[in-house]
C-alpha cells in the first residue's frame, strides 16, 4: 500500500529501499519527500546523485546506464528520476519494470512524478517499483484539510497560533502550500518562536508585500475612501497580480453577499461568524459593510469585477485599474 507523505520519514528509518516512487500534484510535499530521501541515503554512503529529466523524448534504454561510472569517493550513487508527466510510454515502462525486478546495489532510483492519475496509479510499472520498494502517493490538501495544515507546519516550527492566525493564512494563500510555508518561515524569522495573533500575521505579510489585496478589501468594508485609493494605487504601482486583487475581492465579497442573505432569512449573527469562518476581529467590519451594502450593490460589484478580469486579459476594452478605483468608489460610498 503507498505511504503518505507523512509516514516516509518513519520508513526511512526503518532503513532504506532501493527503489522509491513518488508522485502527486503538490511542488512543496513532492521537494519535501524528495529531499527527505536523498539525506537519509547521503548518511548511508550514498555520497553523489544525479538527476535525469525524463522529457518527452527521454531515451529510456539508457536508463541504467544514466548514473554514469562511480567516483573516487563513492561507489554508491541515487539516481534522481524527475518524470513530470507520471507516463513514461510502453518503453518507459518496460525499462522500469526491469529496474524494479533487478535494483541495482549500488545506485538508488528515486523517482517523481508532478502528475499522477488514475491511470498511472494502476499501472504495472508503478506496482513493480512499489513491489520492489517504496512508494508514497501525495493528495492534494482540500480547502476544508487546509488549516488544520497550516497549524501543524507553524507548530513543527515552534509557533503557537491563535485560531484567527490560522485562519487568515488559510484563505489569503487558496491552497498553495508552497506560499504558506514561505509565510511560516517569514513568520519565524521576523517574530521568533512562540505565540503568533491574526495582525502579527497580517502585519508581517503586509510589511513584506507593502500593499495587499486584502487590506484593500477591509479599507472597503470600512468605507474608508481615501485609504481605499490609496491602497488601490500601491497595488497597482508595486506590480501586484491583478488576478490576486480581483480573487481576494470576489471572495470576501462572496462572505459579504452569503452573510447578508442569511440575516435576512432569518438566521441567527454568532452561527452565521461560525458557519462563514468569519473571526472575530472581522466580524465588526462586516457586520458594517453588510449594514451599508445591500445585496444589489454586491451583485453590482461582482459585474465590475468579471469586466476588470476580461479587461486585464485583453478580453474587454479598458484600463483594469482604472475600474478598481471605480469600485473603490461604489463600495465606499455610504
Amino acid at each position: 500500500m503507498p505511504l503518505k507523505p507523512e509516514q516516509l520519514t518513519a520508513a526511512l528509518q526503518r532503513g532504506l529501499s532501493p527503489v522509491y516512487l513518488i508522485a502527486g500534484p503538490e511542488p512543496l510535499l513532492l521537494q519535501e519527500c524528495r529531499d527527505l530521501v536523498w539525506q537519509s541515503a547521503r548518511a548511508q554512503g550514498y555520497l553523489e546523485r544525479e538527476v535525469v529529466h525524463a522529457g518527452a523524448r527521454y531515451d529510456w534504454s539508457g536508463l541504467r546506464d544514466a548514473g554514469g561510472e562511480a567516483s573516487l569517493f563513492s561507489s554508491k550513487k541515487v539516481l534522481d528520476l524527475r518524470l513530470p508527466s507520471g507516463k513514461p510510454g510502453q518503453e518507459g515502462a518496460r525499462e522500469l519494470s526491469k529496474w524494479a525486478a533487478e535494483p541495482d546495489p549500488d545506485l538508488l532510483l528515486l523517482m517523481t512524478c508532478d502528475q499522477w492519475d488514475k491511470n498511472s496509479r494502476k499501472a504495472k510499472w508503478a506496482s513493480a517499483m512499489e513491489k520492489a520498494g517504496t512508494r508514497v502517493e501525495i493528495w492534494p490538501v482540500t480547502p476544508a484539510e487546509l488549516p488544520a495544515w497550516i497549524k501543524r507546519r507553524m507548530q513543527a516550527a515552534g509557533l503557537q497560533p491563535e485560531p484567527g492566525a490560522v485562519m487568515l493564512l488559510a484563505q489569503r494563500l487558496e491552497g498553495n502550500l508552497l506560499a504558506a510555508q514561505q509565510e511560516i518561515d517569514k513568520l519565524v524569522i521576523v517574530k521568533g518562536q512562540g505565540p503568533v495573533t491574526e495582525e502579527e500575521v497580517l502585519q508581517a505579510v503586509v510589511d513584506s508585500s507593502r500593499f495587499d489585496a486584502f487590506l484593500l478589501v477591509a479599507r472597503i468594508f470600512e468605507g474608508d475612501l481615501a485609504d481605499g485609493l490609496r491602497v488601490a494605487s500601491g497595488l497597482h504601482r508595486t506590480g501586484v497580480a491583478l488576478q490576486m486583487v480581483i480573487g481576494a475581492l470576489v471572495m470576501e465579497l462572496r462572505t459579504l453577499e452569503a452573510f447578508k442573505l442569511a440575516l435576512s432569512a432569518g438566521q441567527n449573527e454568532a452561527s452565521l461568524f461560525r458557519s462563514l469562518n468569519i473571526w472575530p476581529s472581522r466580524q465588526t467590519a462586516i457586520q458594517r459593510a453588510a449594514r451599508r451594502l445591500d445585496v444589489g450593490r454586491v451583485q453590482s460589484a461582482f459585474r465590475q469585477l468579471a469586466l476588470m478580469d476580461r479587461q486585464g486579459k485583453g478580453r474587454a476594452a479598458g484600463n483594469p485599474w482604472h475600474l478598481l478605483d471605480q469600485l473603490v468608489r461604489d463600495l465606499c460610498q455610504a
